[in-house]
């Protein structure tokens, strides 16, 4: 379990250095826009708000406060000023583009970062309006389980193991998706949580006798 995690986390990790090399700076914009404009359009302006506010704050406490964006910011998201490769040798027309392109390299990478915040605010968001939806269902399920053993029912170990990888599946799916420079559906959010609600219910209930 631990490897496959590890091997989400480099997924993860790879989008993230490698779609700004594909993806144009406009791109990145026009996606965040997007998901704030279905915000907005679903939910009220202090609700929308409150998403971008907590955005800036998990932003602020991966990438400000541990002084990265500043660093990447002053040393290395510079404008171009010059389109010489070397002195008095000027990049060829074909290669101005992607030359443009590369330069904005830092920026998208820290436009990714903060669309990644923006996503997993967002997804915290709804977590809050379900809690009491996983509140239950994790009782449902824990009532379930005592009553499998009060009446020696049979707790499955294969629904428990299928729960709990279908769970960390999700789980993971869900922060390749946070990475990837395609808008989201604010339906996709309440989905996915419900659907880990659910496997969750099915995983403490099949939970054995000696766990």
């Amino acid at each position: 379990m631990t490897r496959h995690g590890l091997l989400w986390l480099i997924a993860i990790i790879l989008i993230f250095l490698f779609a700004p090399l594909l993806v144009l700076q406009k791109d990145y914009e026009s996606c965040v826009e997007t998901e704030l404009k279905s915000a907005s359009s679903w939910y009220d302006e202090d609700e929308v708000q409150s998403i971008v506010n907590r955005t800036n704050k998990i932003y602020g406490a991966a990438m400000i406060t541990t002084g990265i964006d500043p660093m990447i910011r002053k040393h290395l998201a510079k404008p171009v000023t010059s389109k010489e490769i070397a002195p008095g040798v000027d990049v060829p027309k074909v290669l101005v583009p992607y030359a443009d392109h590369l330069m904005e390299y830092w920026g998208n990478l820290l436009l990714n970062i903060w669309m990644f915040c923006f996503r997993i605010a967002h997804s915290l968001s709804w977590m809050m309006y379900l809690t009491p939806f996983i509140a239950a269902i994790i009782f449902d399920g824990v009532m379930t389980r005592k009553a499998k053993l009060a009446s020696f029912k049979y707790t499955s170990p294969t629904i428990y193991n299928m729960s709990w990888h279908i769970i960390i599946a999700l789980a993971a799916l869900s922060m390749v998706a946070f990475a990837f420079v395609t808008p989201l559906s604010i339906f996709f959010y309440p989905i996915v949580i419900t659907s880990m609600g659910v496997l969750l219910r099915l995983l403490i209930s099949n939970i054995q006798h000696s766990a």
